[in-house]
């Protein structure tokens, strides 16, 4: 395969923007499908699961290959509900590209910044595709405005609509100065004009305004510009195609998906202005001896691969993967940077959606799925032996909300582990565990909405019945200030004790878990035994009242034993220091509740209703937008059970929010005790005011 005509994007965007609308006529025009499969009609390739096609939305990301103008295209239509956004995280990961798909009347959601900040944390290039500009309401130029207002990205059009809403007839290319019309309804014959003389004054501006944004980032570029006060549709190509690598512009386009207009622009875009792999930023990553090291995208190089997503199947588990180096050949034997378990290739396929083929071997920058493998988890670098790279990994939001579940008849039990064994590993947002005081199972997840698909797939996937009890708040302890605490530890030996002593330092932080830091000087005089305490030792440790920690460093200041010639035995350093955290927690933690950003989309006659609604459950409103329709507020998680009934009833059904975790906070006023009894947590025990 020829790197250069490789192209690997994903299509991300808030749920209902048309993502999934856009992928089934992309595999149409590239020729992969011979009908649109339809969202609404239950009929789309790319959501393939019966629950996607049952609800109207995608749940997983699917994976295809189409090919366009000589180019291989390589596409993951990812979810836009909120509750699914690991699905955007871990696709964005092994992209090259991204088309975010705007509503022609909402612009940017909420979603949308979301995957925005997703795609900054992996430096993706951007598209931007201006959707369903038929629809009443639309409007492109606000569109583009609240890209540039809202999330500070350098939006340039490259497109017109010609007409918007119910008068949107077609599309003006900006660059080839021509009008674009459809003679077909399915949207096949693409006729190319001149533009109507009605719209030329538009035109010059626009063409304008984007020729001086392709020329702020050349200087030979903008003197000729200056001197021939125009540029040439070559030209501006080849400069937007620097750009938009660079993430420095975001070409922005326009369609209506439904109405088969404007998706082959769209492929020619893709072409034209996203990056190969060739072009990516050099891959680094860490070798055996900790050194960084560099890995080229040629077939050349020792093979590289990162596992980015695990389905679970009826004859064992799919890992999905990105090679980023060398060739993956079936049969080949390779590492886990992470473990240095070995693993054994027994199959590649090529992926379509849920179907599948095999190949004999995949080079670079392509996305397969391998099957076989039994020791790699998500976000794990596969590598040829003696060849050891450790790639950066994936980081996954905590679950904020939990229940029980149990089988209905006790022959399940064993089945019921095993299905969510394999759950846990396909979804590293999800968290089963078993509670320690009843010995039930606890699922924990995103919201209330992907819970509810899990359990179905518990019932249609696995065939268990199970019970569950009613979903749950995952509340947090945290240290309230910085402090030092320290512990002694005996240990029986068998001709006299070993005194252990530990000084350490607590320090609260921004994070989800536990972190365990030694003093250098420390490290160099403890040598091998340092490796009893490394950085995710503490990872899972509770607080005072048995509830996770919301960011703690835990700093070694000092680690003694008596007598001091003896070696203590393995663990026993990781006990003295767990045993003073605990003691520096008891009496300086609070609690902590999971507190949410939430966007409520009502009619302007309903807003009065839902802030005082909000008001009554305690939100902090941020932003009342009435010309949008738009309410921005936080809000404790615990206070939102059944919300989208009650804000349907609030607006006749018009209504629509979402939720996305803001951080963990305090609970205050009244709250505290509540919780604290909620949670058995006597006034004695409950946190008290810094």
């Amino acid at each position: 395969m020829d790197l250069a005509q490789l192209r690997n994007f994903g299509i991300v965007a808030h749920i209902d923007a048309g993502k999934t609308t856009v992928s089934e006529r992309i595999l149409f025009y590239t020729g992969v499908e011979h009908r649109m499969g339809e969202v609404h009609e239950g009929t789309a390739t790319m959501d393939w699961m019966d629950q996607e096609r049952e609800r109207g939305i995608t749940i997983s990301a699917a994976v295809t290959a189409c090919d366009w103008r000589g180019c291989q295209l390589q596409l993951i239509d990812t979810p836009g509900h909120v509750d699914f956004t690991v699905e955007v995280e871990r696709s964005l990961r092994v992209l090259d590209g991204a088309v975010v798909v705007l509503d022609a009347v909402a612009g940017v959601q909420p979603q949308t910044e979301t995957v925005l900040r997703q795609a900054e944390r992996h430096a993706v290039p951007l598209l931007f595709l201006v959707n369903k500009i038929d629809r009443l309401g639309a409007d492109f130029a606000e569109a583009c405005a609240s890209i540039e207002s809202r999330l500070r990205v350098r939006a340039v059009p490259v497109q017109l609509p010609i007409g918007e809403g119910d008068a949107f007839s077609g599309i003006i290319d900006l660059i080839n100065e021509e009008a674009l019309t459809w003679a077909d309804e399915l949207g096949k014959e693409l006729q190319r004009a001149a533009i109507p003389p009605s719209e030329a004054a538009r035109v010059a501006e626009a063409r304008d305004q984007l020729c001086s944004a392709v020329a702020e980032a050349d200087e030979a570029l903008a003197d000729r510009y200056l001197e021939a006060g125009r540029l040439e549709a070559e030209e501006i190509r080849a400069a937007l195609r620097i750009a938009v690598r660079e993430r420095r512009i975001a070409p922005v386009l326009v369609a209506s998906a439904l109405r088969n207009r404007g998706i082959q622009p769209l492929l020619d875009a893709v072409v034209d202005y996203l990056p190969s792999p060739l072009e990516r930023a050099a891959l680094w990553g860490e070798s055996a001896e900790g050194e960084r090291v560099q890995r080229l995208p040629s077939p050349d190089e020792p093979c590289t691969a990162l596992v980015f997503k695990i389905q679970h199947e009826s004859f064992g588990d799919l890992h999905y993967v990105r090679v980023f180096s060398g060739v993956l050949r079936v049969g080949d034997k390779l590492h886990v940077a992470r473990t240095g378990e070995v693993e054994r290739v027994g199959r590649i396929l090529q992926l379509h959606a849920d179907q599948q083929s095999a190949r004999q071997s995949v080079g670079p920058g392509e996305l397969v799925a391998l099957s076989g493998l039994k020791h790699a988890a998500t976000g794990d670098t596969l590598c040829a032996p003696g060849k050891r790279i450790a790639l950066e990994g994936m980081r996954f939001p905590e679950p904020v909300l939990k229940l029980t579940v149990e089988p209905r008849e006790p022959s399940q039990s064993e089945a019921l582990v095993e299905a969510l064994a394999c759950l846990d590993r396909e979804d590293p947002t999800l968290r089963t565990s078993i509670d320690g005081d009843t010995g039930q199972h606890l699922l924990a997840g995103m919201g209330e909405l992907h819970l509810e698909v899990v359990l179905r797939r518990l019932q249609t996937e696995f065939k268990i019945q199970a019970r569950t009890g009613e979903p749950q708040v995952s509340y947090r302890e945290a240290l309230r200030a910085a402090r030092s605490c320290e512990a002694q530890r005996e240990i029986p030996l068998a001709d006299h004790p070993l005194r252990l002593s530990a000084q350490l330092h607590l320090q609260p932080i921004e994070g989800a878990a536990v972190e365990l830091r030694l003093e250098p000087e420390l490290a160099q005089r403890l040598g091998p035994l340092a490796a009893e305490l490394p950085a995710d030792a503490l990872a899972g440790e509770s607080g005072e009242w048995g509830l996770p920690m919301d960011g703690l460093r835990v700093t070694v200041k000092e680690l003694s034993w008596q007598p001091a010639e003896l070696q203590p035995p393995a663990g026993s350093l990781l006990g003295v220091v767990t045993r003073a955290m605990r003691t520096g927690l008891i009496g300086h933690t609070e609690l902590r509740e999971p507190w949410m950003d939430l966007r409520v989309a009502a009619p302007e006659a309903a807003t009065s209703a839902v802030l005082a609604d909000l008001n009554m459950r305690g939100a902090e409103i941020q932003e009342v937008d009435p010309s949008r329709g738009e309410i921005r507020a936080r809000v404790p998680l615990a206070e939102m059970f059944a919300y989208a009934t009650h804000l349907r009833s609030q607006t006749q059904g018009k209504g629509e929010f979402t939720l996305s975790l803001a951080g963990y906070a305090a609970p205050q006023g009244a709250r505290i005790s509540e919780l604290a009894a909620k949670l058995g947590i006597s006034d004695r025990d409950s946190p008290s005011e810094p």
